[in-house]
C-alpha cells in the first residue's frame, strides 16, 4: 500500500479541516503540514496536529506526495500548478478557481502532469449516495426515458453577504461559489447542456452593497430534455436541506436530496424489484449541524460537523493515486460547471437570452 503523505496550501476554506479529518480515517494516509499567510495558521496546525510551514517548504518536501489546496479562489490554480510541477497529486477546492480561464489553465496543467499524478476538484455533493443511486437507476432505465429535470440549490440565509462569497477576483458570487455544487451534480448525471437562459438577481431588500447576486433561475438546454435550476441564498433551514434534483421519466420519477440524504422513487408498475408507486429512503431527519458552532458558521475557519460526503471524496482521491482508479471529480467536469455559470452571467446581461455554454 503506497503511503500518502499530505500537505495543505491554504487553510481558511471551511472544507480544509473536514478533509483533514476524513483523510486521517484512511489507512496509510498522513496529513503532516500546512502553509498559509493567514495569521491563524498556527491555530489550525496546532488544533489538527501538523506543522506550520511556508509554501516552499511544503512543495520541497519529497516525502509529501499529495497536496490539498484550500486558498482564496484566485490562488487555487497557481498553487495547484506549483504542486503539480513539484510532482504532487492535488485536490483543488471547488470551484477550482475564480474564473473559466483559471479552470482552463488547471486543465492544461493536468494534461502536462507526470505519470501517477492525480488532479481532483473538491466537488463532493456529486458523491452523495442519493445522487449516485439516482444516476444508477436513471442509467438502468428504471423510470424510462428522461423528459425533464427540475433542480434546486440553496445557501443558508445571510451567507451570500460574506467575504468568502464576494472575492474581487471571482467571476461571481453565491451562484458561482455555492450554486456550483448542484450544477456539478447535474453535470455528473446528465453532462453539460448546450446552452442556458438565465436570470441572475440581487434583491435590494435582502442584499447590501458589498454583496453580489442572491438568486438565479436557469433553463439548461439539452438536445432532447428540459432542465431547470433555481438557486437562492435565503434558505432558513440547515445547509442544503432544500437542495434536490427531481427527474421525470416516461415511466416514473426520482427525487434525490443531499442533506439529509433522501431518495424518492416512483414507478408506474412493478419493475426491476421496485414496487409500483412510491419507495422512499431518508438517511436521517436529524443530521448533525453543518457548522460545529454558531460562532464559526460564517467565519473564516468554520469547522464542519457533517463530513459524510468528504469520506467518499477522500477515499476516491486516495484510490486514484494508489490504483489509477477514475477520478471521482475530474477537472473536465469542473471546467464544464465554470462554463455553465459564466454563460448564466452572460445571459443575464442579455436579459435572459440563450447563450451557448463555452462560447466566447
Amino acid at each position: 500500500m503506497e503511503p500518502i503523505v499530505v500537505g495543505l496550501l491554504g487553510i481558511t476554506h471551511p472544507h480544509a479541516s473536514a478533509r483533514v479529518r476524513a483523510l486521517r480515517e484512511i489507512e496509510g494516509v498522513e496529513v503532516v503540514a500546512a502553509a498559509d499567510t493567514d495569521p491563524r495558521l498556527t491555530y489550525f496546525t496546532d488544533k489538527y496536529d501538523m506543522e506550520a510551514r511556508s509554501i516552499d517548504e511544503v512543495l520541497q518536501d519529497d516525502r509529501i506526495n499529495a497536496v490539498m489546496v484550500h486558498s482564496k479562489s484566485k490562488d487555487m490554480v497557481p498553487h495547484a500548478v506549483r504542486a503539480l510541477a513539484a510532482g504532487k497529486s492535488v485536490v483543488v477546492e471547488k470551484p477550482g478557481g475564480g474564473t473559466v480561464e483559471d479552470l482552463e489553465h488547471l486543465a492544461e496543467a493536468e494534461a502536462k502532469a507526470g505519470p501517477g499524478q492525480v488532479v481532483q476538484v473538491g466537488y463532493n455533493v456529486r458523491l452523495a449516495p442519493s445522487i449516485t443511486r439516482a444516476k444508477e437507476l436513471i442509467e438502468a432505465g428504471l423510470i424510462g426515458e428522461v423528459v425533464s429535470v427540475s433542480a434546486r440549490g440553496a445557501a443558508l440565509v445571510g451567507e451570500h453577504r460574506t467575504e468568502h462569497l464576494n472575492q474581487a477576483a471571482d467571476m461571481g458570487g453565491v451562484l458561482w461559489i455555492l450554486g456550483c455544487h448542484m450544477l456539478d451534480s447535474l453535470v455528473r448525471v446528465f453532462g453539460a447542456p448546450e446552452s442556458v437562459n438565465a436570470r441572475v438577481h440581487k434583491s435590494a431588500r435582502l442584499s447590501d452593497e458589498s454583496s453580489r447576486e442572491d438568486s438565479a433561475a436557469v433553463l439548461l438546454n439539452y438536445p432532447d430534455m428540459s432542465a431547470t435550476f433555481s438557486f437562492d441564498g435565503h434558505d432558513p433551514l440547515e445547509w442544503f436541506e432544500t437542495s434536490r434534483i427531481t427527474v421525470y421519466g416516461t415511466r416514473g420519477m426520482i427525487e434525490a436530496g443531499v442533506l439529509p440524504q433522501t431518495l424518492r422513487v416512483y414507478v408506474d408498475s412493478d419493475r426491476a424489484g421496485w414496487p409500483a408507486g412510491w419507495t422512499e429512503w431518508t438517511q436521517s431527519y436529524f443530521t448533525p449541524p453543518f457548522a460545529r458552532t454558531e460562532a464559526n458558521k460564517f467565519s473564516e475557519l468554520p469547522e464542519l460537523e457533517n463530513i459524510s460526503n468528504f469520506h467518499t471524496e477522500m477515499r476516491g482521491w486516495v484510490d486514484s493515486i494508489r490504483t489509477g482508479a477514475p477520478v471521482v471529480a475530474p477537472v473536465s467536469d469542473a471546467l464544464a460547471v465554470a462554463r455553465i455559470v459564466d454563460a448564466c452571467y452572460r445571459s443575464e446581461k442579455e436579459q435572459g437570452a440563450s447563450v451557448e455554454v463555452g462560447s466566447a
